[in-house]
């Protein structure tokens, strides 16, 4: 091994040429011995304690894997509550925080560790996902510490660090690069070993006569491969080897336990046959099985980085550091937790905004596609907020910050995100568990298939045993469920939906009802002017503006904006101040409407019977023929006498008229739209989309019970709806979805969020839920009919050691490269 000329910035020892981790410190490039080393050494500059190493007196110790906690708790890094601002949430009187753990190779894996820590006293919750190998760990912190969770880790083996998108991402490209040398050198120091079992068992028919040139190629082609197998071992296949050792030390059986003891029995028969000079020898199928076991696991590591993409694009559009201004005007760049509210940072073109915040000078467009949905950027004023992690695109502007980072918007997305993670659907949690025990029952039937075949014939019973123990592919089984749904959940988040609950997959996939909620999820929720009748002398622009002189003030309320919006439209005058005597004079009355003095008379916006008492019969039949077709009426009035009306109706979602076409078939039969609204209002938006069914001035129970009565006849809802009146329907129907928009009480209950505005998503979630689910279930059938099948054939002869090698990767490669689909698929 060759060493690195510069010691470790961390723990002075040498560095290996091979190790990749570096980190610019104190104005150079450092380079480090180890992962442990750098994750320590990248914690402590994040937080702003790089002084630690300007005035230490000696080397920190290394941090080996097993030292990592114990460095960690010395140093009184992760327990500092300031550091924990990095990685750790507060939930209630609990933390939560995202950890990486190292070593995750099989289910297997995750249900060790989750046990592990579950066992400890003031561990609340612990959740691993497969693909991404990221942990999200819930103490109290009151009874356990971070340092102690951490130990806990190490004592079975395994590591940990607080998540850290640029650390992954170097562990990632170290572990690529490590897999693809491994398999290298496996191809090409088992190709003699094929090549010397293609001549043996080639010569037999071309040396029949001369047996002493057939012996002469056995000796030479069996010693050979053997050397050729050590080889294999000691670098491709160590990492079997350390994974079966961990199992076997932790009490349990782990997916390496049956490849380690198939290679092992394997080599002894052929090492004992080589010495004799008889018999079969296996070098060829240990090759074979090693070399394609590390495809697979090339592919299976390839497939689980691309479904943690959607994790990892979330942490990556934030940056790592930002640009504060101080009091005298001052740029000094610094990390983002040290950023506090009321901050000023500055943000250049092409980089990405560091914390939700307010435009205080500058304009510019920036690109909020990854965390809204909105595909095109969005022109920003100043005045307007700023999302953490959407790009500016045109030029620098400066901003004042509102949140910290650990609350901003793009934070909250990938919690919520890691949370969906977690609710996996009934038969991928069955398949879990399932992975967990299957290695037992391999076992057993390879030690019944050992003593049948010693009975039968002893000659066959090493050859069937190495067969049944190699053949066997829990890997299939583990890899089926966790991955598909990694790639589906990172698909639905490139798409624009947030998948909050996974397991809503199931529902989605199988309901035969979906109902919706008007405002807010059919329509914007925002009104729009579509009308204007006037009665007297004034005409429209003139009442439009008059009316926007008196509502400029109350531009809170959606009537008032829209009102001052129609009035900027016909007259321009979305700078005219308002005048002066409306200034002075404007009085709001809750619930009524607004009034002013304008030119000596007493101008009234709001309700019929506000600005007037007593409308003519003329009036009161346009009046009620706009009820009709609009949603709301309103009226302006000088002196009490009715001068015009404004009809508002609420505006229709983008992809409304293709929504009902997309959704029409694919086991929905019925759609219904419930809703408080007045039933005229709610008929109208219902056949404007396609809708056949339409209920208003319906209560939240109303709703619940028309849910629960298409339940109780064996129907499954899916409930789309974003008011708190619909929590209790969203949480009772059987899927359910929202808008970014709706309110965190009915984002709560919703299994999806949709970031952006387009209806047209809908159909999109159905699609990808029934694709995700058909992806499960296939990688399921396969794995399960694969091992059902292979493993009585190889137990009974009729599969070779070599034959069970292929059979065994290719299981594994089949269900990766199947669940790979939901990628590609539209």
């Amino acid at each position: 091994m060759s060493i690195h000329k510069a010691p470790c910035f961390h723990c002075g020892l040498p560095v290996p040429a091979e190790e990749h981790a570096h980190l610019e410190v104190l104005g150079e490039e450092r380079h480090f011995c180890c992962h442990g080393c750098y994750a320590v050494c990248k914690t402590i500059v994040d937080q702003g304690l790089t002084d630690y190493y300007r005035h230490r007196d000696s080397k920190a110790r290394r941090a080996e894997r097993e030292q990592v906690p114990e460095v960690l708790r010395k140093l009184r890094l992760y327990d500092n509550p300031d550091i924990q601002r990095s990685f750790v949430r507060n939930a209630g009187a609990h933390r939560s925080a995202s950890l990486i753990l190292e070593d995750i190779r099989c289910a297997a894996c995750l249900w060790l560790n989750e046990q592990h820590l579950r066992g400890l006293d003031g561990v609340v919750d612990v959740d691993i996902d497969y693909a991404s190998q990221r942990a999200r760990v819930t103490w109290d912190p009151e009874q356990i510490q971070l340092s102690d969770i951490l130990e806990a880790i190490a004592a079975i083996g395994y590591v940990a660090y607080p998540y850290d998108a640029s650390h992954r991402e170097q562990l990632l490209k170290d572990q690529k690069r490590r897999s693809a040398e491994r398999l290298i050198f496996a191809g090409l120091i088992g190709m003699p070993v094929m090549e010397f079992a293609l001549a043996t068992y080639l010569f037999p028919a071309m040396f029949a006569n001369t047996p002493v040139g057939l012996e002469l190629w056995q000796v030479i082609g069996r010693w050979t491969s053997l050397l050729a197998v050590i080889a294999l071992l000691v670098y491709p296949a160590q990492d079997f080897f350390v994974g079966a050792w961990r199992d076997i030390k932790s009490r349990r059986l782990g997916m390496d336990v049956p490849i380690v003891l198939g290679i092992v029995t394997a080599l002894i028969g052929s090492v004992v046959a080589t010495i004799q000079k008889a018999g079969e020898v296996y070098y060829d199928s240990i090759a074979m099985f090693i070399f394609f076991l590390l495809i697979a696991r090339y592919v299976e590591m390839r497939g689980r980085i691309s479904a943690a993409d959607a994790l990892d694009r979330l942490a990556r559009v934030v940056p790592e550091t930002a640009r504060r201004i101080d009091a005298q005007g001052v740029e000094s760049e610094v990390t983002l937790f040290e950023i506090r509210p009321g901050d000023r940072v500055a943000v250049q073109a092409g980089e990405n905004v560091p914390v939700d915040g307010r435009l205080l000078e500058g304009e510019s467009a920036f690109d909020e596609s990854l965390l809204t949905g909105e595909s095109l950027p969005v022109h920003k004023r100043p005045g307007d907020e700023l999302i953490g992690g959407s790009g500016n695109r045109e030029q620098r502007v400066i901003m004042e910050v509102l949140r910290p980072t650990e609350t901003s918007a793009a934070n909250m997305l990938r919690d919520l995100l890691e949370q969906g993670m977690k609710a996996r659907p009934a038969y991928a949690q069955l398949a879990d568990r399932a992975a967990t025990w299957f290695v037992g029952i391999v076992l057993t039937i390879a030690a019944i298939t050992a003593g049948v075949w010693s009975w039968i014939d002893p000659a066959q019973a090493l050859h069937n045993t190495v067969a049944v123990l190699i053949v066997t592919c829990p890997c299939a089984l583990a890899l089926a469920t966790p991955v598909a749904i990694a790639i589906g959940a990172g698909r639905f988040a490139k798409d624009g939906i947030l998948p909050l609950k996974m397991a809503g997959i199931e529902a989605f996939a199988q309901a035969q009802v979906m109902v919706f909620d008007k405002t807010g999820t059919l329509t914007r929720g925002t009104p729009a002017l579509n009308e204007t009748q006037f009665f007297g002398a004034f005409s429209e622009p003139e009442l439009l503006h008059i009316a926007a002189d008196l509502e400029r003030a109350n531009s809170h309320h959606p009537v008032a904006r829209a009102l001052v919006g129609a009035a900027s439209a016909a007259l321009d005058v979305s700078r005219k101040p308002i005048a002066s005597e409306a200034a002075a004079t404007l009085r709001h009355v809750p619930g009524r409407g607004v009034e002013g003095a304008i030119g000596g008379a007493i101008w009234r916006v709001g309700a019929i019977d506000f600005v007037c008492e007593a409308p003519s019969g003329t009036q009161n039949a346009r009046i009620a023929a706009l009820r009709q077709s609009s949603g709301l009426v309103i009226g302006i009035g000088r002196d009490g006498v009715l001068e015009g009306v404004f009809a508002f109706d609420d505006v229709l979602r983008s992809g409304a008229a293709e929504l009902m076409s997309d959704l029409r078939g694919g086991g929905l039969s019925e759609f219904a739209v419930l809703s408080g609204d007045h039933p005229a209002n709610v008929t109208r938006i219902a056949k404007a989309v396609g809708i056949d069914q339409a209920y208003g001035a319906m209560t939240s129970a109303d709703k619940l019970s028309w849910i629960q009565a298409r339940q109780s006849e064996g129907k499954r809802v899916i409930m789309i709806g974003d008011g708190i009146n619909d929590a209790p329907t969203l949480a009772a129907a059987d899927a359910s979805l929202s808008f970014s928009g709706a309110t965190e009480v009915a984002q709560a209950h919703s299994d999806f969020l949709i970031l952006g505005e387009d209806l047209k998503a809908i159909p999109q979630v159905r699609r990808l839920a029934l694709r995700t689910r058909r992806t499960v279930m296939q990688n399921l059938m396969w794995a399960a009919g694969y091992n059902l099948l292979a493993v009585p054939a190889a137990a009974l002869g009729f599969i070779p050691p070599w034959g069970a090698a292929i059979g065994m990767s290719l299981s594994s490669l089949l269900v990766v490269m199947n669940a790979l689909r939901l990628k590609r698929e539209r």
